[in-house]
């Protein structure tokens, strides 16, 4: 069992005044708790876990007890920690800014998480050292492409590093069908575009699995979209 560090109670306290706000509702222990940016952050968080945790628990219990996983743009950590959770022997979180792993690491210490099971580095997912980390069985892209000037660069990178699945999570636009002509068809969140990248950037088989009842309606509705990708086929 992991056990709280109590010594880091002061720092945690600071860390909790502390601006930004956090992205997570994190229970610390010792009636430390931290409060998200927003309303709707952690149902977001909840949704995106209950898709995600039967596909990776299924990889990660196939690639066997020394089953790796990765988190691009981990932010504080804790779709890392729910790898743990699911069946991974050891997890890297990888985000750019600073103040994110800063808090990723006051968590994984303040919980007693071994950091040879949980690794953090402070890197953008275009360094050239990321690409060298891999291969994970499962790999987490979690709301990162939509931030990127490049996300068919960012897809090709996350698929050098799948040696199982790769789960890509995003917001979409009002449409359904490859953008043809400009002007779309309003009210139809535009699934066709994240799975067509997703082949482009060599994801084979590309799946939606389903969203379970009652979650985050951004979910339900279609404006957010979570797809895995297989590894293809490799050169040679």
């Amino acid at each position: 069992m992991w056990r709280r560090r109590r010594s880091r109670g002061t720092t945690a306290l600071a860390e909790l005044a502390a601006s930004p706000s956090w992205m997570y509702e994190w229970d610390l222990g010792d009636g430390v708790r931290t409060a998200p940016i927003g309303a709707e952050l952690q149902s977001v968080h909840d949704t995106r876990a209950a898709i995600i945790e039967p596909v990776a628990r299924a990889a990660l219990a196939e690639a066997g007890p020394r089953a790796v996983a990765l988190d691009l743009a981990c932010s504080e950590g804790w779709f890392a920690h729910r790898l743990l959770d699911w069946g991974a022997a050891r997890v890297v979180g990888v985000d750019i800014r600073p103040e994110n792993i800063r808090r990723a690491e006051l968590v994984r210490d303040r919980l007693g998480v071994d950091s040879d099971r949980l690794g953090f580095l402070l890197a953008d997912v275009f360094d050239p050292v990321v690409a060298t980390l891999g291969p994970f069985d499962v790999v987490l892209c979690l709301g990162l492409i939509y931030h990127l000037e490049n996300p068919i660069g960012a897809l090709r990178i996350a698929h050098r590093l799948t040696g199982g699945i790769c789960v890509v999570e995003t917001q979409l636009h009002e449409h359904d069908e490859p953008i043809a002509h400009g002007w779309g068809v309003s009210g139809e969140p535009d699934r066709a575009a994240l799975l067509d990248a997703m082949a482009a950037a060599g994801f084979d088989p590309v799946e939606v699995p389903p969203v379970p009842a009652g979650l985050n309606a951004q979910y339900v509705d279609g404006h957010r979209l979570v797809a895995v990708g297989g590894p293809g086929r490799r050169p040679g």
